[in-house]
């Protein structure tokens, strides 16, 4: 790993040398362009999609066109286990691990392991928030992520190719500890669909929006 990264540095390192100097920023300016439409396409998608209670919205039940009546139920069930037990939990850790990614690159001055806590907490808490208020889920996921993007921006030394190529090499220990990353958001999933459904079993919706008063 270490070869690959003096190979990409010294590479990058020798185009730069050979451009003009009124155009040497052009490479950096280029990478931090693309770093930040990155991490804000990520910010959106999270702020569209895991901010929604029901994160897929595939209506899997709309392919059931059996006709017994026990038969459709068993099916319904089976496949609402498929969306919101297995499919939702599994895009969720996909989404936390491309946004662990993005910091453990350019959050030069946090440890992998601080990485991984804050953005499972901030996902988790998306998640949460979610199942009550969608509108303040969805202001949660768009602010801080756009607030951290911000700082990390502003920290000295942000794009040092170097730095940022050799923080490459620590992502392997990201995976050291993803299992258990999965399993807490694959417990947690459950348990907030599990308290929703007793929700609306006991005819209340956590999410629903406020009537106005009849006059």
């Amino acid at each position: 790993m270490g070869a690959i990264i003096d190979i990409l540095t010294n590479s990058y390192n020798d185009f730069v040398a050979i451009m003009p100097q009124d155009l040497k920023m052009i490479p950096q300016l280029f990478l931090i362009s693309m770093a930040i439409v990155f991490f804000s396409v990520l910010t959106w998608f999270i702020y569209n999609y895991l901010a929604r209670r029901d994160l897929l919205k595939l209506n899997l039940s709309k392919y059931d066109k059996d006709e017994d009546a026990a038969e459709e139920k068993s099916i319904a069930i089976l496949l609402y286990v498929l969306e919101f037990i297995i499919i939702t939990p599994v895009v969720i850790f996909i989404s936390f691990i491309v946004f662990a990614m993005f910091f453990i690159i350019f959050a030069k001055d946090l440890e992998v392991g601080t990485i991984m806590l804050i953005c499972a907490a901030l996902i988790s808490a998306v998640r949460i928030i979610s199942y009550f208020k969608e509108e303040l889920s969805k202001e949660l996921a768009k602010l801080i992520p756009l607030t951290l993007l911000a700082v990390i921006i502003a920290t000295p030394g942000f794009f040092d190719i170097a730095t940022t190529i050799g923080r490459i090499s620590q992502i392997p220990l990201f995976f050291d500890s993803a299992f258990f990353y999965l399993l807490f958001i694959f417990i947690w999933e459950i348990l907030l669909r599990v308290l929703f459904i007793f929700f609306l079993a006991s005819g209340i919706n956590p999410d629903e929006k406020d009537k106005p008063e009849k006059i």
